[in-house]
């Protein structure tokens, strides 16, 4: 399994995800984090986020998760003739992105590639958040931050998951030295920590790669 689980964009270690990839370069950018935004907000940021993935060396391509709810034969399908070397998660909404993974089937998608080494899972923020495995215990710290993000979540599908994908067993907090995210981040670390769970904090720079089980942080 690879992973590459960064704190806000690709962090400092852009090269790390570049080679961590491999040669297929082709990329799947799953945008919906961001679904919470107005479409034109919306669409400026997930442009910035496919011009740093592109500037990286990767070739990003969006999936819209929307366009797959209840469809999960449909989305296979697609990700199985597209064949990408990496799925990238933005960030944004812990559970908009929860929500719409599970509802489209996505997030078996992804733990079955990785188990056969498909592609690499990437993301940062909600993205690497998700790679956890009950995203209720952010919801007092990063899931309030800006309203509760539950119900935000809830407002859009109709329903909200709070699952993650079980991919690691630590919890990510981001944004560690990020001034609005500071406070959040060490809020869920105590929490994390009060119900036995390992948090990783990571400042923006930092990233978490997992390459053949063994998980590194990277930090400059």
């Amino acid at each position: 399994m690879r992973l590459f689980l960064a704190s806000n964009d690709l962090g400092d270690f852009p090269e790390k995800l570049y080679a961590l990839v491999g040669m297929n370069r082709k990329t799947l950018v799953i945008s919906n984090a961001r679904d919470h935004r107005s479409e034109a907000d919306r669409r400026a940021i997930v442009d910035e986020d496919l011009g740093i993935i592109t500037n990286c060396g990767l070739l990003p391509t969006e999936l819209d998760l929307r366009s797959y709810l209840n469809k999960p034969n449909e989305l296979k399908n697609y990700i199985d003739s597209f064949q990408p070397g990496c799925i990238f998660a933005m960030g944004g909404n812990i559970y908009s992105l929860a929500t719409t993974l599970n509802l489209s089937g996505m997030a078996e998608i992804i733990k079955n590639d990785l188990a056969k080494d498909k592609y690499v899972y990437a993301g940062y923020s909600a993205g690497s958040m998700n790679a956890s495995e009950d995203l209720i215990y952010y919801h007092d710290s990063y899931g309030k931050r800006a309203g509760d993000r539950i119900e935000e979540a809830k407002s859009i599908y109709g329903t909200v998951i709070t699952k993650g994908l079980n991919l690691i067993k630590e919890y990510i907090c981001p944004h560690a030295d990020e001034d609005k995210f500071s406070d959040v981040c060490h809020s869920a670390e105590k929490s994390l920590l009060q119900h036995g769970l390992t948090p990783i904090v990571l400042n923006n720079s930092d990233v978490v790669i997992v390459d053949n089980n063994e998980l590194k942080i990277y930090k400059k």
